[in-house]
């Protein structure tokens, strides 16, 4: 592992004091439900295709861009539970017909602060009267009188999905597959500039021979970054990289970025790994889990890379099962004897999802 300069580490499944993501469960009016995702800081989501590893972070994208009222962006239709943890618990639930808002309930720590129906809302035991197509949380927005509620439309507003094959070299941003209105590359540079040689490390690591970024402005004030690799004299711009280092790069640069926040941050990366080689996959997989972990940043990603799946534990698996159109999954926590079994075959991680272990257990 990298020696990268340590912060506390939380175990899996510890509480902090950032707002993390910890159930999630969503239903379409097609009939597509997803049953109580259980979640930590850190996560491996995998199954074989056409499970619904990218749909469920669609969805779960999908009732965010509706929190941060983005609604033109996300589908109208769909109810969801999310439960979402720091020093208290938070249940926040939302059903949504033809557009408009159905139902919508709020609890802290198990004590109910916004009851919605179609006939009537209540909000911290008040009647309020929000618009039909709006949520509460958002209508009665007040930093000072409903701290909690901030929490949760910050944490949406500081969640970011990449589909990783989709990140594509661009001079502008990072990539159109993100949630989160981001800076520029440049400026996430500069952001990170005192870590600049930790990223050229870590991309190092994975095997691309990348030597020094330099930062570089035109006449007109444009910066670009200018990349060097070893043994080439002449510099590329940052956007002319190959497909698979251009990602690599993109990823870890936010990454970084994501640390020197202050707000807490959430991120989403569905098929991490695509079109990476075995070394380069797992060496992903190691740096990032690792650095999330201990920069207290919530990482979810999708896969079903065998490479990347032998170099993350078990322990962060939720195994996606569908049946008919219901989504349901397995992890060390709801079938911890199935994963204590598995441990003790000295089996590659893989294999709990290629072989037939998985049916054989659940069948006795």
């Amino acid at each position: 592992m990298e020696d990268i300069p340590k912060k506390r580490i939380f175990a899996c499944g510890e509480q902090m004091n950032n707002m993390i993501l910890t159930e999630f469960s969503y239903r379409e009016t097609s009939g597509w439900q997803l049953e109580n995702l259980t979640l930590h800081p850190q996560n491996l989501i995998v199954g074989m295709n056409a499970v619904g590893k990218s749909r469920t972070l669609e969805a779960l994208s999908n009732v965010i861009r509706f929190i941060k009222n983005d609604s033109e962006k996300s589908k109208k239709d769909f109810s969801c539970t999310l439960r979402l943890s720091n020093t208290h618990q938070v249940e926040y639930s939302i059903e949504l017909a033809d557009g408009l808002i159905k139902s919508e309930e709020l609890k802290i720590d198990g004590q109910e602060k916004i009851v919605r129906s179609s006939s009537q809302t209540k909000m911290y035991g008040e009647s309020v009267n929000p618009p039909a197509n709006k949520l509460v949380i958002q209508a009665r927005r007040d930093t000072m009188r409903y701290p909690e509620i901030e929490e949760i439309i910050l944490w949406a507003e500081h969640t970011s999905l990449f589909v990783f094959s989709n990140i594509t070299a661009s001079p502008q941003s990072l990539s159109p597959y993100m949630l989160s209105s981001e800076p520029r590359i440049t400026e996430m540079y500069e952001q990170i500039y005192d870590q600049q040689a930790l990223l050229v490390d870590f991309v190092k690591k994975l095997g691309y021979p990348l030597e020094k970024i330099v930062e570089e402005e035109n006449a007109s004030g444009v910066k670009t970054l200018l990349i060097y690799e070893t043994g080439i004299e002449k510099p590329m711009m940052f956007y002319e990289l190959s497909n698979g280092m251009f990602r690599v790069f993109c990823i870890l640069l936010y990454m970084i970025y994501c640390s020197t926040l202050a707000e807490a941050r959430c991120l989403m990366i569905d098929d991490m790994g695509e079109g990476l080689d075995y070394q380069r996959s797992t060496k992903l997989g190691e740096i990032m889990f690792r650095y999330c972990k201990e920069r207290a940043i919530q990482l979810i990603v999708t896969s079903n890379d065998s490479f990347l799946m032998d170099s993350v534990g078990l322990e962060y698996w939720n195994i996606l099962q569908r049946t008919g159109s219901t989504v349901t999954s397995l992890n060390s926590k709801n079938n911890q004897e199935l994963f204590a079994k598995f441990v003790r075959t000295g089996l590659s991680n893989f294999d709990l999802l290629s072989s037939n272990f998985i049916a054989n257990h659940l069948q006795k």
